[in-house]
């Protein structure tokens, strides 16, 4: 064992084939869940042959402590106050459900053995693994007996919450993929999702992380729940140096957020994905400490083929237990057709791919992003550049000449939590749409990781009254090749199609909250000025373009690039011409496209459309297309043949999720 690795062991972190190591010399590690044991034992990937073992020099070790600090100028850290406030809203939240769940045993005649096994508490995602920042939530799973159903649970133990001090903005998602429960408790976001063991109580000392426990689960839904925590710890078991990988992944976590590239909501890698491909970094330099992996893993994923799944666990490890129920797993051998443009794999049954969300666009911005700091920190190593030119927030305002605008307008704060978050989840599939038609000629549909309100502004046309609004953005870069193809051949960039299809595929099953949504194409001076506040500070217009360090190549995107003129009615069919763009007007007040909340299923063919506008039959009842087109735009006989009614999911969508059931959104 060399001189690091003496190193680490004395900082708690485990080493190649060492033996356990204790939890409580990992600072900042939350030990819930983890048995009797309470200790971590190395599980080497053997199918990962390390690319180098070269340790750090003296030079690496002193850049090292400047990446550290660096980290605690931003926030990174969490203090050792605040993590107490953490679990003492673990432990509350835990005694106010062991009190429900008491009550729940005496109404079956149930006798109590131990009070305290009533059910466990089990946090995870970035408090576990002991890398979370003073703005981030808690991921909390809470594990209930047998007698304990999940619809009881979500439907109960928010009034239980509610009853507790210091409990702000409870928000139940019974419907969700994963059921959950958002709430802040003193100051802290939690998200308390529930899975039933099938045990009479649930043992002080369960270890979650044991496959056995899988055996006699019969609900898929149990297991996918009790993956959260058992993904955690199976992470953490299989870096080879804990504490070098927690300190890296804090800087990879930070750089994901201030380039807009942490949110597997809207199709970038989540907090998972993100841990798994720095774990492999860890697992393929073995003996680096931060600073030196940092360089290592900007190069490797900078040339990684993500249609090769990137694993910290060999796949024959994370079969099935016999005896446990069946669920679809993630499948090495599909196609490339039918593969997601990224795969990030858990190491737990069933294996399932974190980027499932990935779309071309957002590996397309992850990819240039990667790249980019890749060049930053090769001269930061060289001594060019100071460590904070990493972490530079990048600016999705600037990078645009045009931007699709999702504007959800609720009047009641219970319809726009539903809607609002509704909507977010399904961004990505506007992406995946703008991404399916030949006639978008997009070459990148860019979400935007920020959403913009909800907030109370003037209702229009009714003095005195207020709604409440949100905003979702995309940003737009043509592919000028396609373009001027297109132009050649007579056609014209159309979004009519894919934005129609987006909203067929909404759900609006649940018809008691109302709610409209305007989706219109925007240039990047007609953001609206609120947005522009919460963005850039109150009062504040776009931010100035950080200059780009000597020797580091410019940002893909730093200024809009010619694009086509679009008109601002997204469902009105635009002319393009590059060459003639003053032949189009944009309107102040552009026509909305206006979905409502709860049109039935089945529409009567084409009666609610525009005169002079085809929107094709299957267009849902309450889309309506402005009748005044911007100048210069056809929109009459000229127009595409009405909405494409192909129903079917844009490519890639057919990859099984990993799971038995697809979820909604």
């Amino acid at each position: 064992m060399d001189g690091h690795a003496n190193a680490a062991v004395q900082n708690g972190a485990a080493v190649p084939g060492g033996s356990d190591v204790p939890l409580s010399e990992l600072n900042g590690i939350c030990m819930r869940g983890f048995g009797k044991n309470q200790a971590l034992h190395y599980r080497p990937n053997y199918e990962a042959e390390p690319l180098s073992e070269k340790g750090p020099s003296a030079s690496d070790e002193e850049l090292n402590r400047r990446w550290v600090d660096e980290l605690h100028l931003h926030g990174a850290f969490e203090t050792s106050t605040n993590n107490a406030t953490r679990e003492k809203t673990l432990d509350a939240v835990e005694r106010s459900v062991s009190g429900w769940v008491r009550t729940v045993c005496e109404q079956q005649g149930l006798a109590i053995e131990d009070p305290r096994e009533l059910c466990r508490v089990i946090p995870f995602g970035s408090y576990c693994l002991g890398v979370h920042s003073s703005d981030s939530d808690i991921d909390v799973l809470c594990i209930v007996p047998s007698h304990v159903s999940r619809d009881v649970f979500m439907e109960d133990v928010p009034g239980v919450l509610a009853s507790l001090p210091g409990v702000t903005k409870l928000h139940c998602l019974p419907e969700a993929f994963v059921p959950v429960i958002k709430f802040e408790m003193n100051g802290v976001d939690v998200d308390l999702g529930v899975a039933q063991m099938p045990y009479d109580s649930i043992p002080l000392d369960l270890d979650i992380s044991e496959d056995e426990h899988l055996k006699l689960i019969p609900d898929p839904k149990d297991v996918t729940c009790l993956n959260g925590p058992r993904v955690t710890c199976e992470i953490l078991r299989r870096v080879p140096h804990v504490e070098n990988f927690r300190t890296f992944l804090r800087c990879i976590k930070l750089w994901a957020r201030r380039r807009g590239v942490y949110s597997n909501i809207t199709g970038f890698p989540g907090g998972v994905a993100w841990g798994i491909m720095a774990a492999k970094a860890c697992q393929l330099y073995p003996n680096m400490i931060p600073s030196q992996l940092l360089e290592k893993f900007f190069f490797l994923y900078k040339n990684w083929n993500f249609q090769n799944a990137v694993l910290v666990a060999p796949l024959v490890e994370c079969r099935a237990p016999s005896g446990a129920v069946y669920m679809a797993a993630w499948d090495a051998k599909l196609p490339p057709g039918q593969k997601r443009p990224m795969s990030v794999i858990t190491p737990t049954y069933p294996a399932a791919n974190a980027t499932f969300n990935s779309s071309h666009s957002t590996l397309a911005v992850v990819k240039h992003e990667i790249a980019h700091a890749y060049e930053i920190v090769q001269g930061i190593t060289a001594g060019k550049g100071a460590v904070s030119t990493l972490f530079e927030r990048a600016d999705f305002f600037k990078m645009y000449g045009n931007y699709m605008q999702v504007e959800v307008v609720a009047e009641s704060e219970e319809g726009m939590k539903m809607w609002c978050g509704y909507i977010e989840s399904q961004l990505r599939k506007l992406v995946e749409w703008l991404e399916y038609d030949d006639n978008a000629g997009l070459e990148i549909a860019h979400p935007c990781t920020e959403k913009f309100g909800p907030k109370s502004v003037p209702k229009p046309d009714a003095a005195g009254e207020t709604q409440l609004q949100c905003y979702f953005f995309v940003g737009l870069k043509f592919d000028q090749e396609l373009v001027r193809q297109m132009k050649a051949e007579g056609s014209n960039i159309n979004l009519t199609d894919p934005v129609s299809d987006f909203i067929h595929q909404l759900d609006r099953s649940n018809g008691d909250q109302s709610c409209e949504i305007f989706i219109q194409v925007v240039k990047r001076k007609m953001i609206p000025q609120r947005v522009r506040d919460q963005y850039y500070g109150p009062g504040a217009g776009a931010a100035p373009c950080t200059p780009t360090p000597k020797g580091v190549s410019a940002p893909l995107f730093p200024t809009p690039v010619p694009t086509p003129v679009l008109t601002p009615a997204v469902l009105t069919p635009a002319i393009v011409d590059e060459e003639r763009p003053k032949s189009v007007s944009v309107a102040q007040d552009p026509p909305k496209v206006s979905v409502e909340r709860d049109p039935p299923t089945s529409v009567p063919a084409g009666r609610d459309s525009p005169k002079g506008v085809s929107v094709g039959r299957d267009s849902p009842k309450g889309v309506s297309v402005g009748r005044d087109s911007p100048k210069g735009v056809s929109v009459g006989r000229d127009s595409p043949k009405g909405v494409s009614e192909r129903r079917d999911s844009p490519k890639g969508m057919s990859e099984r999720r990993g799971t038995p059931h697809r979820a909604k959104g």
